[in-house]
Order: structure tokens, then C-alpha cells, then sequence
């Protein structure tokens, strides 16, 4: 299933205020937990298409807005991508592709984790994240019998380092009508 989400580290009531501010609509997760979730509507297209950016905004603006770390969850079932949304500004991503492989060469394998700990480092301190190690574990390298971990999986994962609510993962408000589950409340987009 899809997934198209936010989840954050703010509590609920932090969030709710936040949304006041909101230019698009959604659903925020009513239960209970020291963070929160969020399903934004589908971002308006411009000339046809919805960019990069609209589909990061909400996110961004939430960040922005609460004074907390936001996450963007995205996965279409090839690539599972977390988007960190800073409260001062800026964001970083990360993402897994389902086919990945690491580099067998080990001085490029090194190389790619030293970048790899270092973008999950300042995602953690930027997000106020406590365990940044917790972070960089979170990978798709494949195990010995070739398996892998699903992109959902990745996500359930990122959404307990955060201590938000993991029912958002594989929804979307891109492609359903309006969230699964009854601990859901309405907000509307402020008006322009």
C-alpha cells in the first residue's frame, strides 16, 4: 500500500495548533502516544503535475509550525523515503530502494556509511532525535538468504524512533478517500 504521512515527535495538542496554520487539509491521529501522525489531502496540482515541494510542504510548514521534527513517509512499494523536517528550517532525506545492494568494495562500502552516519547524526540533532545510532540502523541491506526488509517496515521503524503512531504507514490520501481507523479527526486548510 502506499503511504503518504507525517509523523512527529510533537504531541497531538502541539500538532493540532499547528494545523490551524495549515494550507491543506487532512486527518490527525487522536490516539494516544507521545507523538503524533498526520494524513494530509492531496496537494493541489499546478499545471498539471503536483512538484517536489507541494508534496513536502505540509510537512515542512508542521515542522516549522510546532517547533518540532517532522517526518514526510512516502513509499510507492520500489523506494521508502523519509523526508526530516527541521523546526528551525531545511530538512534532509533518506531513502531505500527495494533493490539495493551495498558496495562490495569495502573502501566504497566504508565511504558509503560514513556519509550514511553522518546524514543520520544530523538528522537526529536537527530533529531532536536521541539515539542517532538507532537511526543509521535502519537499513535494507540484504541478509544473507537475500531477503530484505519492506519499505513499510523501514517506516514502522522510523515511526517508533520518533514515538508517533505507525497506523499511517501504507495510507495515503493520495490514492484512498480518508484514513482507516476511527482515531481520526478532520482539520481543514486555513483559507487564503
Amino acid at each position: 500500500m502506499p503511504t503518504y504521512a507525517v509523523v512527529t515527535t510533537a504531541h497531538r495538542d502541539q500538532v493540532r495548533v499547528a494545523l490551524l496554520r495549515s494550507k491543506v487539509g487532512g486527518y490527525l491521529h487522536t490516539g494516544a502516544g507521545p507523538g503524533s501522525a498526520v494524513l494530509f489531502d492531496r496537494p493541489k496540482p499546478r499545471f498539471g503535475r503536483i512538484s517536489r515541494r507541494r508534496m513536502l510542504n505540509p510537512a515542512w510548514e508542521l515542522a516549522v509550525d510546532s517547533k518540532a521534527g517532522a517526518w514526510l513517509l512516502e513509499d510507492d512499494g520500489q523506494c521508502a523515503q523519509v523526508t526530516a523536517c527541521y523546526p528551525t528550517g531545511g530538512y534532509l532525506s533518506l531513502g531505500w530502494t527495494a533493490g539495493w545492494t551495498p558496495p562490495e568494495d569495502p573502501a566504497q562500502l566504508a565511504a558509503h556509511l560514513r556519509l550514511w552516519n553522518k546524514d543520520c547524526a544530523e538528522i537526529a540533532r536537527k530533529t531532536g532525535l536521541a539515539d542517532p545510532e538507532a537511526l543509521a540502523q535502519v537499513r535494507n541491506d540484504p541478509s544473507p538468504d537475500g531477503s530484505r526488509i519492506a519499505g513499510e517496515d523501514i517506516l514502522r521503524r522510523i515511526c517508533v524512533l520518533v514515538g508517533a503512531p505507525d497506523l499511517v504507514v501504507g495510507q495515503s490520501l493520495l490514492s484512498q478517500a480518508g484514513p482507516r481507523g476511527l482515531e481520526f479527526e478532520r482539520f481543514e486548510a486555513k483559507a487564503r
